[in-house]
């Protein structure tokens, strides 16, 4: 069975950046239904008709893989708007709405009134190299 819209695949991906550092060692598979948006566009595309067993390299662009560094994405919150009790620190991350969002906060430097936060992906602006081998294929559920 080819990858498919809607199809499940699983696949493991081995994915470093530009400078060769491994991000991904592709010790743990990756499940999930293509044409639906649960991984990277570029990986998707890159799986289009691949069948079990296929093995692959290819280079993704940030376009294709988690977007460009948006500088507009990086603003102060003031710390009403922080989380109670916590304490931030410059490195770590924030989880909006506790956890159950989509995407996260880096702290990246506290301020006089709270924190400088950048809400872009840790991958933005990156290029990746991808190793990736089919590991299976099935109908959608």
């Amino acid at each position: 069975m080819q990858v498919a819209n809607g199809c499940r695949v699983t696949v493991t991906c081995k994915v470093a950046d530009e400078l060769g550092n491994i991000l991904d060692d592709g010790s743990q598979p990756l499940t999930f239904a293509w044409g639906k948006g649960e991984v990277i566009s570029g990986l998707e595309k890159a799986l289009e008709g691949k069948e079990p067993g296929w093995q692959g390299k290819f280079e993704l662009t940030p376009e294709d893989a988690y977007g460009f560094y948006r500088p507009e994405l990086v603003f102060e919150a003031v710390r009403e708007n922080l989380p109670e009790g916590m304490d931030i620190q410059p490195g770590m991350n924030l989880y909006p709405g506790g956890g159950e969002g989509r995407f996260q906060l880096k702290v990246l430097s506290i301020t006089e009134f709270g924190a400088m936060l950048d809400g872009n992906h840790p991958l933005a602006g990156k290029q990746l190299s991808f190793e990736v081998e089919v590991g299976g294929v099935e109908p959608a559920a």
